[in-house]
């Protein structure tokens, strides 16, 4: 067997209702399904969700503060005033930026911009850059992605005569911010149908109304801020988004284009391209220093200048990853130095950490232990803690920490991420209540990743003109996942290691008309876990691949399991250690040879070790019989004792073989027969005595025997009493009791020896599988029986190093 790492849930829809939308929108059954489960429910929802238009786009004035705003704007553009754009340093921050700064320019105002330094200001409008600015001589402020939590500032600005517009997206509070206008579809009293706009998102539409018209030029800016910030891929988010790709591969900024080639992103960006590639390396420089240099990259029109910008953000976004993995690899150190300590809730705190990266780093560790994380920056000096927080469903972290804001200063968030400062003394009383409330909060169910699956595909319907119409459904991303799909009990025909270091793995699913392409990314470790002529079962998307101009369907695979009994084949006359030392120690038994005791002691391997002398006679330990995974080290002495023993390890989920035909050495190429017996009997019968060293090589002649056999026959014939040898010779016993040569326990082991030789060591795989599967009643066989009546000519094996060969 082999264990998913999360729950799959697959979600159901009525089947009529899907066969009804995929006929009236000649799509296939499939999307149908999938466009149901998405809350689309007729032609024409479906139609606007496959087609975005910009056409669907809402009015930017139904936005509650919208016309105001717009006439301050226009009044200080009349008056040319100098007008300051004041942004956040993270991507949807960036962008908006940039977005308002080209638009600004392009109406011919005397504008700038500022973002305040993540490591000096902190997160939003603060007061010192408000009085920075008034020296300036600015006299109009347009936040962007920021300021709905600004009450004390924007009173301050007042005081200084600024005028303050804020733009907005996230949560607002209580009481709103004193400005001449605060535009925030999720404000309360706001009519605007789509409140989950990112804040890109409100400063396009902000664009929108100044220009009169859509902005198209700057939509690419629009989609890397909505993809990049993880706001719902749904509605107008998805319009932006769709079409802002479209204007990034077709004819993009100076800016954005450098950065593509940055990143090295050789075909059609994607929406996964600007979430893993272009979003973090503008994350990148207000991360480790200042976004001024992001800014500075997306508002150019200098080609050379844009180079060496994005080569500027490149290098720092590989900083970045260094930096994250060595903290990544520090905080996972302190939470196994205690890990009963970090069960329910992990908090690690550390002097030296960037808080620039927590938030990453947190999300590392939830992905690693999935329960909640909160990884925080010391700083010494002040003896306080800085940090953020990444939770999984059922946590809802903003609830947690407002039950604990007695211990916090300074904090905010939602449901899966925060961030907070706290006194360090605090830490560990602020760890002990969290820990209470998950345990008051989830189950044990809850710390097992839940994922969504689009329902069970059949390995036959993944074909080429089926994906190519999921392409429709994307881009993907928050409210609009990439669809995922069970295999269920797909044959595994092959086994292949991929890349430099073999961390990616490649299944070869078998069909009636080929195979069909299975790739895990970094999950390469998994094949050393999968035996031939497993029934496996796989979550992952489709995907189109394309190769030497070739195109082909892929299943990715997301997570993976097989459900039944794996019998792997490692025999060998050399035992490789090394591959046994990642079992679980709790759960495996190894069966040996008393002589193997020693070379298990020196590898240092864990686990219930138990000799196939001590479970002749008797039934196997109660530790033996619960084993997971079952090796059988050395042969077993017969067949008997091996079906008797592995009879009683009913729960055993693994099997691996791994001995060789050395430890046979003394074991005759092939037992005599017993006309071979007969005959040198009536040689030897009448004489009195027989001398070995003179009429040896005479009774092999007469014989035919080889002289191992011919001994072996004497051997038999001494232990049964028909002859004794002693000094050199061998004396008749005149008058011998009749006995059946199975009287002779050595004619019994040469016999013994010899059937688990033909069936344990020297069979294929499936004349092994075979044989224990029609002879032993395993718990677990599931499926896997019926897969040993599959045409097998190759019998495919694993190598050592896990690839197939």
């Amino acid at each position: 067997m082999l264990y998913a790492k999360g729950r799959w849930k697959a979600e159901q829809v009525d089947d009529a209702l899907a066969d009804k939308m995929a006929r009236d929108c000649q799509i296939h059954p499939l999307l149908a399904r999938i466009l149901l489960r998405r809350g689309i429910r007729d032609h024409d929802q479906a139609k606007r969700f496959l087609q975005p238009r910009l056409e669907d786009l809402h009015d930017p004035f139904a936005l509650d503060g919208m016309k105001t705003a717009v006439e301050e704007i226009r009044h200080a553009l009349e008056r040319k005033q100098k007008i300051l754009i004041y942004g956040d340093y993270d991507a949807d921050g960036v962008s908006s930026t940039s977005l308002m700064m080209h638009v600004f320019r392009k109406l011919g105002a005397n504008v700038d911009y500022y973002i305040p330094n993540r490591f000096r200001e902190g997160y939003g409008l603060n007061k010192e850059a408000l009085q920075s600015a008034k020296e300036q001589g600015f006299e109009l402020v347009v936040s962007v992605d920021t300021g709905i939590s600004a009450v004390e500032e924007a009173d301050y600005a007042k005081e200084l005569g600024l005028g303050l517009i804020i733009t907005d997206h996230h949560e607002p509070p209580e009481i709103l911010p004193d400005a001449l206008a605060v535009i925030n579809p999720k404000k309360p009293g706001c009519s605007y149908p789509f409140k989950m706009l990112a804040g890109v998102g409100v400063a396009f539409k902000l664009a929108t109304a100044l220009l009169n018209r859509v902005p198209v030029e700057w939509l690419d800016l629009v989609a890397l801020g909505t993809i990049a910030d993880l706001v719902p891929l749904i509605e107008e988010n998805r319009i932006l988004a769709y079409h802002g790709l479209r204007k990034m591969n077709e004819e993009t900024s100076v800016g954005l284009r450098a950065l593509i080639e940055a990143a090295d992103i050789g075909r059609e960006v994607t929406a996964g391209h600007v979430g893993f590639a272009l979003g973090p390396r503008i994350n990148a420089s207000g991360r480790l220093d200042s976004a001024d240099t992001a800014v500075r990259l997306l508002i150019s029109g200098d080609v050379r200048e844009a180079e060496s910008l994005a080569r500027e953000l490149d290098a720092m976004n590989r900083e970045r990853q260094q930096l994250v993995e060595e903290m990544t690899l520090e905080a996972i150190s302190e939470v196994e130095k205690n890990p009963e300590r970090h069960r329910h809730v992990i908090v690690v705190a550390k002097p030296g950490w960037n808080v620039g990266v927590v938030g990453i780093v947190a999300s590392r560790l939830v992905e690693k232990y999935y329960r909640p994380v909160l990884v925080l920056g010391i700083d010494e000096e002040k003896q306080t803690a800085k940090g953020s927080a990444r939770s999984i469903k059922g946590f809802h972290l903003f609830q947690a920490l407002s039950a604990c804001r007695d211990l916090l200063p300074h904090f905010g968030g939602h449901e899966m991420a925060a961030g907070m400062t706290l006194a360090v003394k605090d830490l560990d009383l602020l760890h002990e209540r969290l820990s209470e409330l998950a345990q008051e909060w989830l189950t044990p169910e809850d710390y097992i990743p839940l994922l969504h699956a689009e329902g069970e595909l059949e390995l036959e319907r993944i074909e080429p003109a089926l994906i190519e119409q999921m392409e429709a459904l994307a881009p993907y991303g928050v409210g609009n996942p990439t669809p995922l799909f069970i295999l269920k009990d797909a044959p595994v025909a092959r086994v292949q290691l991929m890349g430099k270091d073999k961390e990616h793995m490649k299944i070869y699913l078998q069909t009636d008309g080929g195979t069909v392409e299975a790739v895990g990314f970094r999950i390469g470790e998994a094949a050393r876990e999968i035996a031939p002529l497993s029934r496996i079962r796989l979550l992952g998307e489709l995907q189109m691949n394309e190769w030497n101009g070739q195109r082909s369907p892929q299943f990715i695979i997301r997570d993976l399991m097989i459900p039944h009994l794996q019998v792997f084949d490692w025999r060998s006359n050399r035992r490789d250690w090394e591959r046994l030392k990642g079992l679980d120690h709790d759960g495996v038994c190894y069966v040996c040879s008393g002589m193997i005791k020693q070379p298990l002691q020196a590898v240092d391997l864990k686990g219930t070790v138990v000799y196939w002398d001590q479970l002749a006679e008797r039934d196997w330990p109660a530790e033996v019989r619960a084993a997971k995974f079952v090796v059988l080290v050395d042969a077993p002495p017969d067949l008997e004792v091996f079906t008797k023993g592995l009879n009683q390890v009913k729960e055993a989920e693994r099997l691996y073989f791994l001995f060789g035909d050395k430890e046979f050495d003394d074991l005759l190429a092939k037992v005599p027969t017993r006309d071979d017996f007969k005959r040198l009997y009536r040689l030897l019968a009448g004489r009195e005595k027989i001398s070995l060293s003179k009429h040896f090589s005479a009774l092999m002649r007469h014989t035919g025997l080889q002289k191992r056999s011919l001994s072996f026959i004497i051997q038999v014939f001494e232990e049964l009493g028909f002859l004794r040898v002693e000094h050199g010779e061998i004396r008749i016993h005149p008058n011998p009791a009749k006995k059946p040569l199975t009287d002779s326990k050595l004619y019994q082991r040469q016999l013994a020896g010899q059937q688990v030789l033909q069936t344990l060591v020297y069979s294929s795989y499936t004349e092994l599988c075979r044989y224990l599967f029609s002879t032993i009643a395993f718990k677990h066989l599931g499926g896997h029986e019926h897969e040993l009546q599959r045409e097998n000519s190759s019998d495919q094996r694993f190598s050592a190093t896990g690839d197939s060969i």
